[in-house]
């Protein structure tokens, strides 16, 4: 028989021989191009500074049960460890090594990233899983996740049994997910230590959002974590990673847990200030990216902007504002990049620019460490960010534009000296730079902790107070947090948790308080009208008014509206939207249909991007409820429409 290299015996005729000469030219073509763009990916992997070290951290995780790494950004800690660890043998078990990172682009984009590196189809031995979307299969040994998931992962797996070595990226930027992610992570590892030998019975299903799933056969009222005493399990091992410098934190939460530094490739970065405070730091930014593309040299510039709104205005404007220049000047491409933006748009930062061309990147604080972005030499910051607030008293949460720390600031200007000399921007004076935080503020010291609270109880942890937290969040909060959970029925007059009710809204991705309406929804039959209204209240602002279309837009928004409320509005706007996109599905292809509704979106001003990401909220939430009762084994839910 014939190897692959040899083939076999041909079979075209003499008529097919030039098709078949032009196949093959055409294969060796595509060969050639992959085998090259392997070696590209070979040649940076091995030019990452972490990889001077690969051996010796594979040690130092097999010797230490927690291990801290600090590294900067770019130093190639989030692509390559997880690979170091799989070749270290670290899954020979059928363990899997997971990787938590605070944000979903970060968990798609590295993902990707890394499945290319390794040769392999994205799901299969790499894969991903953020809300809302999975991908990955029962052959995956490395998965990224963001850190909520892992926690929700958590209630149906209590010990993360399948989990080999969990890495958390990014703990530096000290989310609320991370906060509770690191005491649970914790508590696990000490209880898979303790080796108890009598088995639990557990029945294992595959749930259709890639978790291993487990019907538990205990009594009702039992706390999870109760419920699998006596199982042995393996000794979990833990890295923290922080692209902070100061790891002293991090160890001594740990008990002492060992710190190794990872040295980053960092060129000089100048820092040039404003003389004063600048009034309209949108405009600044807008004068400044104009400034660096006329006058300094070739390179891309990445600029700091604090949401989606901005970014849009700011790229429009670029756009605008390049068609009066003379075409020689006009080789500006804009990108942006945040975290509601289609993963295959938030793949583009990372293609470099046509030959003669210049990138800006417009982006929120997702690219201060989350992700490396190649090209960059000049870095805009106007210092600012947006941040969750809480405020107790009324139980409000907001996100509001505050100052950046010093630790961010420091971070933004680095992005701009990871492949040569750059320069940063700063668009406030060096006197505001001093009167900045040195760190910012944990989340979880900032933010509503009654989703926090409602899975702690459902995984058992009964004292909140107690629990052991990095930094513990404001007790005034904690309290109001039990009483609204109370108010909703998830939690008892004693605080404990509520059973079923509790558990159910625990179970459902989403906040108590739309868990709540879900529940109560199928109890009144209207459940269909539920689920598409608690998905599109999860997802940014439905319709779209451009500035130059007012008039426009606001006659379309009143086809939509309801004067029995805004929720009447979003169910309106989503059923007329699926039922013309059914009606485009008749005698035409998926794409097809698809390109149709992007068109009417258009034409009725509505935000597609959002519509999308409504749909695709729907089909998770409508997944959860299934999986939900499947582990109940009940039909607690009654899909039913009003």
């Amino acid at each position: 028989m014939p190897t692959m290299a040899q083939g076999g015996r041909s079979n075209f005729t003499h008529s097919n021989q030039q098709h078949q000469i032009n196949g093959k030219i055409s294969n060796y073509d595509s060969k050639a191009n992959l085998f090259a763009r392997r070696q590209k990916i070979q040649h940076q992997r091995k030019s990452l500074p972490i990889a001077s070290v690969e051996k010796r951290l594979v040690e130092e995780v097999r010797t230490n049960d927690t291990l801290i790494i600090v590294g900067e950004t770019g130093s190639g800690k989030t692509t390559q460890l997880p690979q170091y660890l799989f070749n270290g043998g670290f899954c020979h078990d059928g363990g899997i090594i997971g990787i938590t990172q605070p944000r979903r682009v970060a968990a798609v984009t590295v993902a990707k990233r890394v499945a290319e590196e390794c040769g392999v189809e994205l799901g299969q031995k790499v894969g991903y899983s953020i809300r809302f979307e999975d991908a990955t299969s029962s052959s995956t040994r490395i998965k990224y996740m963001t850190d909520g998931f892992l926690l929700r992962e958590a209630l149906l797996d209590p010990h993360l049994s399948r989990y080999s070595v969990i890495i958390v990226d990014e703990a530096h930027e000290r989310t609320v997910q991370t906060d509770v992610l690191l005491g649970l992570l914790k508590s696990v590892q000490k209880a898979r230590s303790r080796s108890i030998s009598e088995p639990l019975n557990i029945d294992h299903t595959k749930a259709n959002n890639g978790s291993l799933l487990k019907k538990e056969n205990a009594v009702q009222g039992v706390s999870i974590l109760k419920q699998h005493r006596g199982r042995r399990f393996t000794p979990l091992k833990l890295v923290i990673m922080s692209a902070s410098l100061d790891a002293r934190s991090f160890s001594e939460y740990f008990g002492g847990a060992r710190a190794v530094h990872v040295q980053g490739r960092q060129f000089p970065v100048d820092i040039l200030y404003t003389r004063s405070p600048e009034t309209d730091y949108v405009d600044a930014a807008l004068i400044t990216i104009f400034q660096i593309h006329l006058e300094e040299g070739p390179g891309d510039i990445l600029v700091f902007l604090t949401g989606q709104e901005e970014i849009e205005s700011v790229e429009r404007l670029v756009q605008e504002r390049l068609l009066q220049l003379p075409e020689v000047n006009q080789k500006l491409l804009t990108f942006p990049i945040f975290s509601s933006l289609p993963s295959e748009k938030q793949m583009k930062v990372f293609m470099p620019a046509p030959v003669g061309f210049r990138k800006v990147i417009l982006a929120t604080n997702i690219a201060e460490t989350s992700v490396t972005i190649p090209g960059i030499k000049y870095v805009i910051d106007p210092g600012l960010v947006k941040a969750r607030t809480y405020c107790c008293q009324t139980g409000i949460e907001s996100l509001i534009v505050v100052a950046t720390s010093k630790a961010q600031a420091l971070q933004r200007s680095g992005r701009a000296g990871r492949e040569g000399p750059g320069k940063c921007f700063r668009l406030y004076p060096e006197s505001e730079f001093q009167r900045l935080k040195d760190s910012t503020m944990p989340e979880i010291q900032r933010c509503n902790l009654s989703n926090v609270i409602l899975q702690l109880k459902a995984l058992g942890v009964d004292d909140i107070v107690g629990f052991d937290f990095m930094e513990k969040p404001d007790r005034i909060a904690i309290v109001r947090s039990l009483e609204s959970l109370y108010l909703l029925g998830a939690l008892t007059e004693e605080y404990k948790l509520a059973e079923p009710v509790g558990n159910q809204m625990a179970r459902l991705p989403v906040e108590p308080i739309y868990s709540k309406a879900l529940i109560l929804a199928s109890q009144f039959n209207c459940l269909e009208e539920m689920l598409i209204t608690v998905a599109m209240l999860q997802v940014e602002s439905i319709f779209y008014t451009p500035r130059d279309k007012l008039e426009e837009s606001r006659t379309a928004m009143k086809c939509f509206s309801s004067p029995e409320g805004d929720h009447q509005t979003l169910l309106n706007v989503y059923r007329t939207a699926n039922e013309f996109l059914e009606k485009s599905k008749i005698g035409t292809s998926k794409e097809k249909a698809e390109k149709n509704l992007r068109k009417w979106c258009k034409e009725n001003f509505i935000n597609g991007r959002s519509l999308r990401h409504a749909r695709d909220v729907h089909r998770w939430a409508v997944s959860s409820l299934l999986v939900l009762e499947e582990i109940c084994q009940d039909s607690l839910f009654v899909f039913a429409s009003c």
